[in-house]
């Protein structure tokens, strides 16, 4: 089969078009034929080194497809069937798996960094991991499991987001952003749209925005008091890290939640303390998401009622190409690679 590998860390010039053992299905597994691989930020930084994965190694955590042959014990995935595989690897019998959190296993791991992924035209998964799609497109299957299935985890499952909500989303045109803002939106919350560049605004409106803010420009702070009349978001969906976190605290109103799933912008930030106490604020962190989940966005998105966008959609060999679009920081939605 045709896939992309690396053979060492680095940049995206390590990124190989190459030929590549065709996998082969072990008990409780499937090999699917990949129709769509989602590019991710966890890509860009598992291929310069930051997670240690096997070499040589195929990305992808996010990807859609056609299951072509099952190993033994598999039953109810059969060849034909199309779905699209949740993106967290799990031992399966821990505590938290069998409470449905696998995103929580103490042996948890994404595939595509524990495991080969989806940039190949085949891929080899647990069945266990698979949900179908139905008629549901393939390319906004691909598009959906880390970017929607972590931020109605966040916003859902761990923030209760509803009607009486003001939501602050950073970075709500990227890939975890601009599916915030839909699902915010979605329940019926008011959204503030953090953007880095105004070229971004037009976008974040057409997802729902209800007010956008250029914080390259604006003081964050002061912009969210004024729109909230002083008193703050009662939701920050925080997945930018250090950079963002202090100003994310003092954005919240009194009684607020903090969502944080990412660290862009690197990991450690100075707080001051004294307001999550005294203001009785709740920070939440959000790791990936459960099946259910992700199976709730895939009825939503076969509803209508979501839809991931796609930036662009490049050939799988031009990898390298998604990666230099993804780390810009110019991309609004997703970056999908198709395999031949």
């Amino acid at each position: 089969m045709k896939a992309v590998r690396y053979h060492s860390t680095g940049g995206k010039e390590v990124l190989a078009y190459e030929d590549a053992p065709d996998p082969v299905p072990g008990p409780g597994e499937v090999v699917l034929r990949v129709a769509a691989c989602a590019v991710n930020r966890i890509d860009v930084w598992a291929r310069s080194g930051r997670y240690k994965t096997s070499l040589p190694h195929i990305l992808g955590t996010d990807f859609a497809g056609e299951v072509v042959s099952a190993g033994p014990g598999v039953e109810g995935v059969g060849p034909g069937t199309r779905a699209v595989c949740h993106p967290v690897v799990s031992d399966g019998t821990c505590l938290y798996c069998r409470r449905g959190k696998p995103n929580l296993c103490l042996g948890r791991g994404f595939v595509g960094i524990a495991t080969d992924g989806g940039y190949a035209e085949l891929v080899r998964v647990p069945a266990a991991n698979l949900l179908p799609t139905g008629p549901l497109d393939l390319k906004v299957a691909a598009a959906m499991p880390v970017d929607f299935g972590t931020s109605w985890n966040g916003l859902v499952s761990k923030a209760k987001v509803g009607p009486d909500d003001v939501v602050l989303v950073w970075g709500a045109a990227g890939g975890l952003g601009h599916a915030a803002v839909q699902i915010a939106k979605m329940l019926g919350a008011e959204v503030i749209a953090a953007v880095g560049d105004s070229s971004k605004s037009e976008f974040v409106k057409s997802l729902g925005a209800d007010h956008v803010v250029d914080y390259s420009s604006n003081d964050i702070v002061q912009a969210v008091k004024s729109i909230t009349g002083g008193i703050g978001a009662s939701v920050v969906f925080e997945h930018v890290g250090g950079e963002t976190w202090g100003r994310s605290i003092e954005c919240l109103a009194r009684g607020g939640r903090m969502v944080t799933l990412g660290l862009t912008s690197g990991p450690k930030s100075e707080v001051d303390v004294r307001r999550v106490y005294s203001d009785e604020l709740a920070i939440m962190g959000t790791y990936g998401q459960s099946k259910s989940d992700l199976a709730r966005v895939l009825e939503l998105a076969a509803e209508g009622k979501l839809a991931p966008s796609i930036h662009a959609e490049l050939p799988l060999s031009a990898a390298s190409d998604a990666h230099e679009i993804v780390e810009s920081r110019k991309v609004m939605g997703k970056v999908l690679l198709l395999p031949p």
